[in-house]
């Protein structure tokens, strides 16, 4: 058109009543409009002040996620792969990245997923029903509890049932409990659907396991959620039956939802801790309408790229879970969900391949520990893992000024040894490095090994080691 349209100026104005339209700014326009085909060249506007107001701004992102702090594991990664491609060997304790094979039976439904048409296309919100069965009655097996289809959501791993949960039990100005220290991750994504993140103490002194006592007074009227995570990334340590059944009726007690991220529920060191998940407890018969679970494959099963985690939620929010996870990623992987059914619903299998896992990896924390130990560091009963397959190990004072990412960029320089820095993981682990073993014996051996002599070479650490 050879002219601006009638509402032009109109709309103009709707964007701000300071804007006005000179006489050389209009000719601007005008010649815009008949030679460039629509296509906004704000320099060609240079007449108009008002257009040149707002081509001199930049859009706005979200406040929330620019002040989300990066993962300083992430940074350990990318140094360690950096210098692997100068051809340095890299001991990586860093991460929790399972090495042992993902089950062959779940490999072949997976190939032969892939040769029929329907597990190639979009499968409903909640993931294909057969899945859903086949993690209902993994859970009825292994907790007890019992559950239907209806009662799951399968979605792209622990972190997307994660933020489909916390989209449907957070608003603005709402409160979230969370566990210091913690995954980063949980508290990134509680950030980002509004909520306030209120930590409560998991110190070595008390072995890392929570007070109740600190909960229950940090509770207020905006409080909706209250997340564990048994066994414990990145501490190990496992919640005990008895208070898992004590946090449940305070939940209940309270009005709050109780989420219980298990998805290294299956890997337990110690017998007697085996079983103790939020669904065995006696207190679920009462507290159906308040207990959100997690689980996956990604950890027992070393299942981690296929994306495939569940949860067990009450009815009504399961609803949600379906609905909002339209929103969030539409759906999940059919093909991959077929892979992991199949691993789940042969229980002979399953369960040989979770008793493998706990095999290895608790032989792993034993080399860890026989490592610290033979240099003269022998680590306090609370930082020795129950379960998963993670360990904090003090790397200077307890109580000084945090220097675990430090120490960890100069253990990899010095020793080729990666590992994450405590401090990501909040404030009770400051002063300390996590330490993974879902690799393999020799790397945590050596690695082990040589972390230890770093220690005490250049970080003084017979002077302050816990001995208690």
């Amino acid at each position: 058109s050879e002219h601006p349209p009638a509402s032009f100026p109109s709309q103009l104005a709707d964007m701000s009543a300071a804007v006005s339209l000179h006489r050389s700014g209009v000719r601007a326009l005008r010649g815009w409009l008949r030679t460039c085909s629509g296509r906004p060249l704000l320099s060609d506007l240079s007449g108009c002040s008002g257009v040149r107001q707002f081509a001199a701004g930049v859009p706005r992102v979200s406040a929330v996620a620019e002040a989300l702090p990066r993962s300083q594991i992430r940074r350990v990664m990318e140094l360690a792969w950096a210098a692997e491609r100068e051809g340095r060997k890299i001991f990586h304790l860093e991460v929790g990245q399972p090495d042992l094979p993902a089950p062959s039976i779940a490999l072949e439904a997976t190939k032969a997923a892939l040769e029929d048409p329907v597990a190639t296309r979009y499968c409903p919100n909640a993931g294909e029903l057969s899945t859903r069965g086949c993690v209902a009655e993994f859970i009825e097996w292994r907790s007890g509890c019992p559950t239907v289809a209806e009662d799951v959501l399968v979605s792209v791993g622990v972190a997307g049932c994660l933020s489909a949960v916390l989209s449907a039990t957070l608003e603005t100005g709402d409160e979230i409990l969370l566990p210091d220290p913690l995954w980063p991750n949980v508290e990134m994504a509680s950030r980002l659907f509004g909520a306030t993140p209120v930590k409560y103490g998991l110190t070595p002194e008390r072995g890392f396991l929570p007070d109740l006592a600190e909960i229950e007074a940090a509770i207020t009227a905006r409080t909706k959620v209250l997340y564990i995570c048994s066994p414990s990334n990145p501490t190990g340590r496992v919640m005990p039956p008895e208070m898992m059944d004590a946090l449940i009726r305070l939940c209940m007690a309270r009005g709050i939802f109780l989420v219980s991220d298990e998805i290294y529920g299956e890997i337990v060191f110690d017998e007697d801790l085996r079983g103790a998940g939020c669904l065995s407890s006696p207190a679920m018969r009462e507290a159906a309408e308040h207990v959100i679970w997690l689980g996956g494959v990604s950890k027992a099963f070393s299942m981690t790229g296929f994306r495939v985690g569940f949860a067990r939620a009450p009815r009504r929010v399961l609803e949600l879970l379906e609905k909002n996870q339209e929103a969030l990623i539409s759906c999940g992987v059919p093909f991959a969900q077929r892979g992991a059914a199949a691993i789940l619903s042969d229980r002979a299998l399953a369960a040989e391949t979770i008793a493998a896992a706990i095999r290895t990896y608790g032989r792993r924390r034993d080399l860890a520990v026989e490592a610290l130990t033979a240099a003269g560091l022998p680590p306090p009963r609370a930082l020795v893992p129950q379960g998963a397959f993670y360990m904090l190990v003090p790397c200077g004072p307890r109580g000084g000024v945090d220097c675990s990412e430090e120490v960890a960029l100069e253990l990899l320089r010095r020793t080729d040894v990666a590992c994450a820095p405590g401090g990501g993981f909040g404030r009770q682990a400051e002063n300390m490095l996590r330490l993974s073993f879902a690799t393999s014996d020799e790397d945590v051996r050596e690695g082990t090994a040589r972390l230890a002599r770093f220690l005490l070479e250049h970080r003084s650490a017979a002077a302050w080691w816990p001995t208690a």
